[in-house]
């Protein structure tokens, strides 16, 4: 079979970590010292060649100067960048000024073809590579994460912030690799021409470090998400898990026996509230049980943002049956959708406090708002802070697409199901902060999953309806 007739369907799916690399400048380089560059891109070839060889790499594809790696292992791939910008600092080279060469690795699934990659994740690296400067490795936080307890010896990861890269919706969240002898001027990241600055800066910043400062979820809270994420536990299981922790036993059979779930005997298990409601609800109420007591900011409305998420969560699962998705994992997604709004409000309050003011005194929207005071959006900062969390990627999704579900891929249909339910909560919620969009909005998303007008209109009276029963939960997380 011919390159011209191979396709996507004779390719496989793998997970790999992928290093690029290319030489700064070599275009002038060329221009001004053939002779001299002849020579050193041997020995830049040797040098990279040696130490990718060194710690497994596949050298899938070479074009001119620049090198397409893919490693089984992120540590590998680390440790090979590493290892080749310390030997092509150390190369005595013939042409006038030493070459910098930039490395990008990032990691993720990509099909494999005839020795060949393709797929998102080669083009993020791709697109990350376009904006590292020479002398610098950079990571996304994908990799980061993979690679932070085992960095290479007498090196740190440096966090470089959010850079929004050329055709991907989203920021990305990059480390860079700080190594002996790296030059201090590298520490800056991104395209510094004067040129290419923006004319209007952020009125408030919340930079991605501080993310690492916002207070993490209960450790009970992290290990039960990750005892119910196993598809071998059972309910005692997570019973036990969450034992350890009387007060949170508590606080979620107290949810548990909330009038919004309905039960006329009372509930008097852990063990026995995921046996009625099931795995995802009792997970849902961990997770906000757990958030609720870990992030409080007294002088902002918060009250407001959870009566939101709950009214969202309910309105998703009366809607859920109606496209074939899961009413309990609808459930879970409504009520931490908005997870991205309580971290900004938390851990940027005073200017928090100034999204919350300038809706109020605006028709903006709420994104508009944040992205006018802080440089990101919630659903931005709920997908870094959700895959920090490690929750399960169809909630990851659902946090970071609820408001642009067909960037959310595989699960545009699950995405879009938020989506129309956080529309239903702000329609039907009282003296809440609304979202712009209106009609038009909300027939777009109709149209997406396939309903008709009737559907939302029976899913705003659900929602009027069962008031008192989201009121009853709300206290109950409290």
């Amino acid at each position: 079979m011919g390159l011209a007739e191979l396709t996507l369907s004779d390719a496989s799916l793998i997970t790999a970590t992928f290093l690029f690399t290319d030489i700064e400048g070599s275009t002038s380089l060329w221009e001004r010292e053939s002779a001299a560059m002849r020579v050193a891109l041997q020995r830049h070839n040797a040098l990279l060649g040696a130490a990718i060889d060194e710690h497994g790499g596949d050298v899938f594809k070479t074009i001119g100067d620049a090198f397409c790696v893919a490693f089984t292992d992120a540590g590998a791939a680390l440790n090979a960048a590493c290892r080749s910008q310390m030997l092509l600092a150390a190369e005595k080279w013939p042409t006038r000024a030493a070459l910098r060469v930039r490395i990008a690795l990032h990691t993720g699934t990509a099909y494999v073809c005839a020795g060949d990659y393709f797929g998102t994740t080669v083009n993020r690296c791709a697109r990350l590579l376009a904006v590292t400067r020479g002398g610098q490795t950079l990571l996304t936080s994908t990799t980061e994460a993979l690679v932070r307890t085992s960095l290479p010896s007498a090196t740190r990861l440096h966090d470089a912030g959010m850079l929004r890269l050329r055709d991907l919706p989203h920021p990305v969240h990059v480390f860079q690799l700080v190594h002996p002898g790296l030059a201090a001027n590298l520490l800056e990241v991104g395209d510094v021409t004067p040129a290419r600055k923006p004319e209007a800066r952020a009125e408030a910043r919340f930079r991605p470090s501080d993310l690492y400062e916002v207070p993490t979820l209960p450790a009970i809270v992290l290990q039960a998400m990750k005892a119910l994420q196993d598809p071998r536990c059972n309910a005692k299981t997570i019973e036990r898990v969450v034992a350890r922790d009387p007060a949170i036993s508590a606080k979620i059979l107290r949810v548990a026996n909330s009038a919004f779930f309905g039960y006329s005997r009372r509930i008097g298990t852990i063990a026995e509230a995921i046996q009625l409601l099931g795995f995802a609800n009792v997970q849902g109420m961990i997770i906000s049980v757990g958030a609720f007591d870990a992030f409080r900011a007294e002088r902002l409305r918060l009250l407001d943002l959870w009566r939101h998420s709950i009214t969202t969560a309910t309105a998703a699962r009366f809607l859920a049956p109606l496209v074939r998705c899961s009413p309990d994992e609808a459930f879970m997604a409504g009520l931490l959708h908005d997870i991205g709004k309580l971290i900004l409000a938390v851990q940027a309050e005073p200017g928090y406090q100034r999204v919350l003011d300038l809706r109020l005194a605006s028709p903006v929207t709420n994104l508009a708002a944040e992205r006018a005071l802080f440089d990101f959006t919630h659903p931005e900062v709920g997908e870094m802070v959700a895959e920090r969390w490690d929750l399960p990627p169809r909630y990851v999704a659902a946090i970071a697409h609820h408001h642009q579900p067909v960037a959310a891929g595989g699960e545009t249909v699950f995405c879009a199901l938020i989506g129309l339910a956080d529309r239903a909560a702000y329609t039907t919620l009282p003296d809440t902060d609304r979202e712009a969009g209106g009609d038009d909005e909300v027939a777009e998303l109709l149209a997406m999953l396939g309903l008709a007008t009737e559907h939302w209109d029976g899913c705003r009276a659900h929602l009027l309806a069962g008031q008192a029963e989201i009121e009853a939960l709300l206290g109950a997380i409290q």
